[in-house]
């Protein structure tokens, strides 16, 4: 248990699940959920749902494509600002390109903090919305109301979005709440869970008109609406039903989507059981494979574990027979008879010794260095 501890030296306090069956841990450094006992011991861990798709699904290309058109465009305005003539010929010198160039790779960095910094500030104001309606904590709802956030696209952001919860008359059941699943053994963090009515917009509500329909909300902050975000949205919802059967079945799950430049707000509707089973699988089938990656990788970091333990092994037994030859002392001048090597002499230090001591020799293989018994060292070593 001690090597856990230090391992994972800020998990939160235990908290209860199911009624009190299991109870739960979090390390906000390692990003991991664990099962564990009420006393934080006996740690067993989670899988991360956002983990899980991260490592199952391949989301690489569009942000490549987005990265891509971010440097060309802050290489094309630093090119045009530095070098443009008076007849609109393009005059730089090579130096000064090799920097511009260097500083555009850095675009796609600058705007994911940038767009981070702005979903942050817009998730987290509505965030705090939510929790005070859900408290009914109506002055704490007021201040919150009063202070916009001062970026225009959060500002922007966060307004779209509290106008999409008026419109559906979302009634919020549970914000940012813990989704665990025994079943699935996985565990992530829930964003909303509500009673939505639809609106009159048929590109937002497809089909007839519904009312106090359970539905999940996930917030979002991306440029796109990938697929893993309903897998994801899936396993919180077949979490929910899991952990609290008495709520009963969650119809829909919305994605509400924050766009990374501007904030734009986008609300998309998975509605219906048949799209949540067909989502669950898929979220079960990245699960599938990412545990069978867990076991192709533990064969072969044991196989690179042997292969480093016999490699660590020949290289001990080569430095064994070098130290037989030179110990590498280069301090002994051959006074005092040699110790090196515990008491086994190498050979680099008996010559210097017998270099030193002139005279002797030994009935053993005819050397020098005698030292008792009529034998040197050498000698005297192999004989006992």
């Amino acid at each position: 248990m001690g090597i856990v501890i230090k391992k994972y030296g800020d998990l939160t306090t235990p908290t209860p699940a199911y009624g009190g069956r299991v109870w739960t841990c979090f390390s906000p450094k390692a990003w991991k959920h664990f099962l564990c006992n009420a006393d934080g011991t006996g740690l067993d861990g989670l899988q991360g749902v956002t983990h899980v798709l991260k490592l199952a699904v391949d989301k690489s290309q569009p942000l490549m494509r987005w990265a891509v058109r971010l440097a060309l465009a802050k290489a094309r305005a630093k090119i045009l600002a530095a070098g443009l003539g008076p007849d609109g010929a393009i005059q730089i010198f090579t130096d000064e390109l090799d920097k511009i160039l260097a500083d555009a790779k850095k675009a796609d960095t600058e705007a994911i903090e940038d767009a981070g910094e702005v979903g942050h500030v817009a998730h987290d104001f509505i965030d705090r919305v939510c929790k005070a309606v859900l408290a009914h904590d109506e002055k704490r709802l007021e201040e919150i109301l009063a202070n916009f956030p001062d970026d225009e696209r959060a500002e922007n952001g966060a307004v779209a979005a509290l106008t999409f919860l008026v419109k559906h008359n979302v009634r919020i059941i549970k914000s940012e709440f813990r989704a665990l699943s025994l079943v699935h053994k996985c565990c992530g963090t829930g964003d909303m869970l509500a009673l939505v009515d639809s609106c009159d917009d048929p590109s937002c509500c497809q089909g007839e008109p519904f009312k106090d329909r359970l539905s999940y909300c996930d917030w979002k902050t991306s440029n796109y609406l990938y697929v893993t975000y309903l897998w994801q949205g899936s396993l919180y919802v077949a979490a929910t039903e899991e952990e609290f059967p008495e709520l009963g079945p969650i119809v829909d799950r919305w994605i509400l989507r924050l766009d990374k430049e501007d904030a734009s707000f986008d609300p998309w509707h998975a509605a219906g059981r048949e799209a949540q089973a067909e989502d669950l699988h898929g979220f079960v089938c990245c699960l599938g494979l990412v545990r069978a990656l867990d076991v192709t990788q533990a064969r072969i970091d044991a196989i690179h574990d042997a292969r480093k333990l016999v490699k660590d092994e020949r290289k001990a037994k080569a430095k064994e027979e070098q130290m037989k030859k030179n110990c590498g002392n280069k301090a002994y001048k051959g006074i005092r008879k040699p110790v090196c090597n515990n008491g086994n002499p190498c050979e680099a230090c008996l010559e210097k010794y017998a270099d030193m001591h002139p005279g002797w020799e030994c009935s053993g293989c005819g050397g020098g260095i005698e030292t008792k018994q009529g034998l040197c060292l050498k000698c005297l070593g192999a004989e006992e």
